[in-house]
């Protein structure tokens, strides 16, 4: 499917071409005419953004992300040096879906790999905490990611290790 290159750790210059193609690729879905759009993409620490299990995992998600939103139009789906990701329309209220959409990062341990974007057609981001709810979990223990990160509570081996561990059930 993607090119092994790709699949390779990915050079920072690619990185930052990802990080802008996808950028672009979600401009050019908030101009498509839908009251929200959802972003799906992987959050895989490490420098090895695709290991093993993770496109499986991916598969898995975009097809649970289908069933919960049987009317999304797809705007966009590629695949990139940060990974697989997709670019859905919908139709309804951006708080509603963000909601619908924490219950699909939560509902599966592996799912803490996902990240589910929604945004205004305007472009606002809605997240957890602009619905008045709890910052994510750490990948590896029950703190808020965002304190983790900072105070760097957890070696990068470490965090890496519990992805690959989350990817398990997706190897073949």
């Amino acid at each position: 499917m993607a090119p092994s290159s790709i699949r390779s750790e990915p050079s920072a210059h690619n990185i930052l071409d990802a990080r802008d193609s996808r950028h672009d690729a979600l401009t050019r879905a908030l101009g498509a005419g839908h009251p929200v759009i959802l972003f799906l993409s992987l959050n895989i620490p490490g420098r090895e953004k695709t290991p093993p299990g993770a496109e499986a995992f991916f598969s898995w998600m975009s097809g649970r992300v289908d069933a919960e939103f049987p009317g999304a139009a797809s705007l966009a789906s590629s695949f990139d040096a940060l990974g697989p990701y997709r670019v859905l329309g919908l139709d309804g209220d951006p708080s509603s879906i963000k909601r619908r959409c924490i219950e699909l990062e939560t509902g599966h341990p592996s799912s803490r790999l996902i990240d589910l974007d929604v945004y205004t057609s305007a472009g606002a981001q809605t997240d957890r905490a602009s619905l008045g709810l709890a910052a994510r979990p750490c990948l590896v223990c029950d703190e808020r990611a965002v304190d983790c990160i900072r105070a760097r509570r957890h070696g990068f081996d470490e965090l890496v290790a519990k992805a690959h561990e989350l990817l398990l059930p997706f190897r073949a």
